[in-house]
């Protein structure tokens, strides 16, 4: 099988007063976590391999040329 790029944005939250990092795949709209940024993104490529099996069809086309993800802080 050919690689796929999927774009993951990762951040650090609050949960239940613990710090953990969540991992976003923005293509899928899959997300998961973990303790350390490295374990998120293991648990987040593990979920995208996952959803790939049941869901084939969400597979990116090989032509989509998709301008990068652009991420910004926004405080109101």
């Amino acid at each position: 099988m050919d690689k796929k790029a999927f774009d993951i944005a990762i951040n650090e939250e609050i949960v239940n007063n613990k710090k953990v990092f969540v991992a976003h795949c923005l293509n899928l709209g899959i997300t998961s976590q973990g303790y350390t940024y490295e374990e998120a993104l293991e648990n987040i490529k593990d979920a995208v391999k996952l959803y790939l099996e049941e869901c084939p069809e969400d597979m990116p086309k090989k032509d989509e040329k998709l301008m990068p993800p652009m991420a910004t802080r926004l405080f109101l």
